[in-house]
């Protein structure tokens, strides 16, 4: 029974469109495109390969934004935040149902994947019980500077472990103004961490000639923009990277900051590089900054799109629009119609319920902005455990569903 297909209006798989398309999944994995199987489920929309969220602090995610800037780097924002009274409410959550809630947040605006910038040793206790997948394998430094959190082992130890494994390496880099932050590509490089395995995060203070080094040494970055408007007021010169061919991901980082959801970051950063620079930048090169640029950065090659032999991670859209890629830019929540993880529904319209039914996956029904949908897990006791502990009904922007408590 782990046999399935799907057809849809089409597939964008991104780097194509195929009309009227569909595609067989067996024991996880893409098997074959435009044909079908024994049991077929037919989508009212587009399939899209699942989107990758390239930058996020699960255990951070929570609502409302804390801070007062624009700041010169991350740390006096990070005193603001830790001295907030929001946070103090946040603390009272266990850590088990703050990854949860993130992962719902993301599941729920097609996110299958997702970087968690962290210590192993924090998240992995909380991996296996995600609705979504989130990087087990990579080497970090929290930032450059010395004024850095103590994540993981020396950047140069971190950087080789990562060319040794074929995995990232991802640290904050270019996050702010001071003396030291301006000069982050630099000490990259004198310390042998600046290669195609690094992944920058936010590159506020990159100059041209940074941005030329990065291409040349084959390293990814990670817009983050409305964190960075948020706490800098300022963003990186995503233009400039984009002309010299820079590999840009798209990022959300925690709502404690930056933006609700996916879905959300993507529009907020079409219309700030409108306003910057006073040009569009094409719905298709936002897709691929959420689906084939992170799975280079973070050295998935069996994910980000949609072919045979990638692990079958995709989603359904059912915005309709001319162009597909715009579907995906403009889509919003109630058009995320299904989610599909390593070939099994996760979450969808409850028009799907036969397809969960198939894969025995135990779901539960809910009301998304008076749409109904199903969602595997217990989404609604989550939110109520959370609202239990906080003493009132917690609510969430990026989680729109009704209940009681």
């Amino acid at each position: 029974m782990s046999q399935w297909s799907i057809i849809g209006k089409g597939i964008l798989t991104p780097d194509k469109f195929i009309k009227k398309a569909g595609m067989v999944i067996d024991d996880g994995i893409i098997e074959k495109i435009d044909s079908h199987s024994s049991f077929t489920v037919e989508a009212d929309g587009i399939i899209v390969p699942g989107f990758i969220n390239s930058h996020d602090h699960l255990i951070g995610n929570y609502y409302p934004k804390v801070g007062n800037g624009p700041y010169e780097n991350w740390l006096p924002w990070d005193n603001d935040l830790k001295s907030s009274p929001i946070y103090e409410e946040r603390q009272q959550i266990e850590n088990r149902d703050l990854y949860l809630l993130a992962g719902y947040r993301n599941l729920l605006s097609g996110v299958t994947t997702i970087s968690d910038h962290i210590p192993h040793f924090v998240h992995e206790p909380f991996l296996d019980i995600m609705p979504i997948k989130v990087l087990r394998n990579y080497a970090l430094a929290h930032s450059v500077v010395s004024f850095a959190l103590i994540w993981g082992d020396d950047i140069s130890v971190e950087y080789q472990k990562a060319a040794k494994e074929k995995v990232p390496f991802i640290t904050h880099s270019g996050e702010g103004f001071d003396d030291e932050t301006i000069h982050d590509i630099d000490t990259l490089e004198r310390l042998g961490a600046l290669g195609e395995y690094t992944v920058l995060i936010h590159g506020i203070a990159f100059n041209e000639n940074d941005i030329k080094r990065i291409k040349k040494a084959g390293a990814s970055v990670v817009w983050c923009g409305d964190s960075n408007m948020f706490m800098f007021n300022k963003t990186a010169n995503i233009k400039l990277m984009l002309a010299y061919g820079v590999n840009v991901c798209i990022g959300t980082d925690s709502p404690m900051s930056g933006g609700e959801n996916l879905l959300h970051e993507i529009k907020f950063d079409r219309k700030l590089y409108k306003k910057l620079f006073n040009e569009e930048l094409s719905d298709e090169t936002i897709v691929r900054m959420i689906t084939v640029n992170p799975s280079y950065a973070f050295k998935l090659s069996d994910h980000g799109s949609i072919n045979p032999g990638n692990v079958a991670d995709f989603v359904v859209i059912s915005r309709t629009e001319d162009n597909p890629y715009s579907a995906v830019v403009n889509a919003q929540l109630e058009d995320i119609a299904l989610v599909v993880i390593n070939g099994k529904p996760m979450y969808g319209d409850s028009y799907y319920k036969r397809l969960f039914d198939y894969h025995k996956v135990k779901y539960q029904e809910i009301v998304l902005r008076n749409k109904q949908k199903i969602v595997v897990g217990d989404l609604l006791g989550l939110l109520r455990r959370i609202s239990k502990v906080v003493g009132y009904k917690k609510e969430f922007p990026f989680i729109p569903v009704e209940f009681d408590i």
